[in-house]
């Protein structure tokens, strides 16, 4: 519809010229050459000036700082003085026009997700808005939009597990018959009956022995969803979550469709992130001693916590009625 919109206007332009001339080669006389010869300059003016148009416009994509992450599209200045118009597709989002030249912006911010192959659409007009023209380009830079954080839900979901993460575990390995693997300085809270004295004596600073066994059990942060329902809040609050406590010894799981099964601590992980659709309970290929399990309490997500608790020493699961989400299992 654009499209033909342009034509006819640039063929109403034509039209425009040619009854000009019509009317000085019919009446011959001032008015109708006067008419013509301005009616020519000025459509030869445009169409020169329209030349710039049909050099593909070096476009820049960008999205703003987070947590408000909105598409900012730039472009290479025109020597050409034409009007521009911006239209993005596949994005209901309005463009408008930054305080800079060349520069436009979306409205509101970009939902959760990848973008790529977007396709921006230039509408260009001479400053007579005689003649136009539509230009189509296809951006291929892929841009991730994480989920927004969530601090005060990821506090909350924290303290639910605080009491886990901060209880002293059993430390079977301060008995004496294990190897020691190596040295380390002393940190107030290691046990006292490892520090070796001898090299403590040498060194002028409490040393600790650290047995071969003595490696800290990681954590495993694990996210399940089935359905889109409050899928957004839910995994909004686990990315806040994990950067929290990123200074602890664990693993991040994603668990979604079946392309996403691990992940990482990348901002394009919890982008690409989808519901799990399969049928059946996911098999963990992985065996983490500790999980903390945030999960939207459906019937397969309840399976997969069984499944959890009889092959694990620990699984905690987070209740998100004590968040202000959708209810769950209790903790366990």
């Amino acid at each position: 519809m654009a499209t033909l919109k342009n034509l006819g206007h640039n063929l109403l332009s034509l039209l425009l010229l040619l009854l000009s001339w019509g009317y000085a080669l019919s009446f011959n006389n001032a008015t109708g050459w006067a008419l013509a010869t301005i009616m020519t300059g000025l459509s030869l003016l445009s169409g020169l000036t329209m030349l710039g148009s049909y050099r593909m416009p070096n476009v820049t994509v960008r999205l703003t700082e987070m947590p408000t992450a909105k598409l900012m599209i730039t472009l290479k200045p025109n020597h050409w003085p034409l009007r521009q118009q911006l239209r993005l597709h596949q994005l209901q989002l309005a463009l408008i026009p930054t305080h800079r030249p060349h520069q436009w912006q979306t409205t509101t911010t970009l939902p959760r997700g990848v973008y790529d192959h977007l396709q921006l659409t230039w509408h260009y007009h001479d400053p007579l808005q005689l003649f136009g023209h539509r230009s189509t380009q296809t951006i291929t830079t892929a841009l991730s939009v994480p989920p927004q954080l969530q601090p005060e839900a990821a506090q909350a979901a924290f303290q639910q597990i605080a009491s886990l993460i901060h209880a002293d575990q059993p430390n079977q390995l301060a008995q004496n018959g294990f190897e020691t693997q190596d040295f380390r300085p002393y940190h107030p809270g290691d046990p006292s009956n490892q520090i070796d004295w001898k090299l403590t004596a040498k060194t002028q600073t409490p040393m600790l022995r650290v047995l071969a066994q003595d490696d800290p059990v990681p954590w495993c942060w694990l996210f399940f969803a089935t359905s889109e329902q409050a899928l957004e809040s839910h995994l909004a609050t686990f990315y806040t979550f994990v950067q929290l406590v990123s200074e602890l010894p664990a693993q991040t799981w994603l668990l979604g469709t079946e392309s996403q099964r691990f992940a990482s601590l990348q901002p394009e992980a919890f982008a690409r992130y989808q519901p799990y659709t399969a049928t059946t309970v996911p098999v963990l290929s992985q065996s983490p001693q500790r999980i903390v399990l945030f999960s939207d309490g459906s019937p397969l997500a309840q399976k997969l916590q069984q499944q959890l608790a009889q092959q694990q020493q620990l699984v905690a699961t987070i209740d998100w009625t004590l968040i202000g989400g959708e209810s769950n299992a209790p903790l366990a």
